[in-house]
């Protein structure tokens, strides 16, 4: 079968053999790489289904192409998934055939972070969902500490810790907003 790379539209795939002796078909231009679903699962299962590869080198950070990218397989548009929260890393997936992309040096990055067995589970909803959640959490630390400073941050999270499970949460938070507690 030919099929040409989502990147660089008139470059021919090449069959190859990632790390962990992963089948795939890489471009040799812009050295993306092509991950049928078929032969992924195939791997997964010659890996065992809790593949532990602990000893996963560094590598370079991914490069970012923004633009949409088209199935080598079966030319429909993929979907960009988020890898992991506070991260620039997406993968590309296509919907119709399961197939996913990996623009430059993502695959050494997945392995690097111990994410190679793990990759359909990036693209269900639980985990894009926690994904969302991390991020939005990180986003509003970031706002809160800015708006109020490092000490009163760090005070502010005791007291809501404090207030979230006391009995008296309701007596207590009125007690706070109101101008004058002592007044009737």
């Amino acid at each position: 079968m030919t099929m040409k790379c989502p990147v660089c539209k008139d470059n021919l795939l090449q069959a190859t053999v990632l790390d962990w002796e992963m089948p795939a078909y890489k471009c040799d231009r812009c050295e993306g790489v092509w991950i049928p679903a078929n032969d992924y699962l195939a791997w997964l299962k010659d890996q065992g289904a809790h593949a532990h590869l602990d000893h996963a080198a560094a590598t370079a950070s991914p490069m970012d192409v923004p633009s949409p990218k088209f199935c080598p397989n079966c030319s429909k548009v993929m979907r960009r998934f988020k890898v992991l929260p506070n991260v620039d890393l997406y993968l590309d997936r296509c919907s119709q055939c399961n197939g996913v992309w990996c623009d430059q040096n993502e695959w050494g990055w997945l392995v690097a972070n111990n994410l190679q067995d793990k990759i359909n589970l990036l693209f269900t909803q639980p985990w894009q969902t926690r994904l969302r959640e991390q991020e939005t959490k990180t986003a509003l630390e970031k706002v809160y500490l800015e708006r109020f400073g490092e000490v009163d941050y760090s005070k502010l999270k005791e007291i809501w810790i404090w207030l979230r499970f006391h009995p008296q949460r309701g007596m207590l938070l009125a007690y706070l907003q109101a101008e004058n507690p002592y007044k009737m």
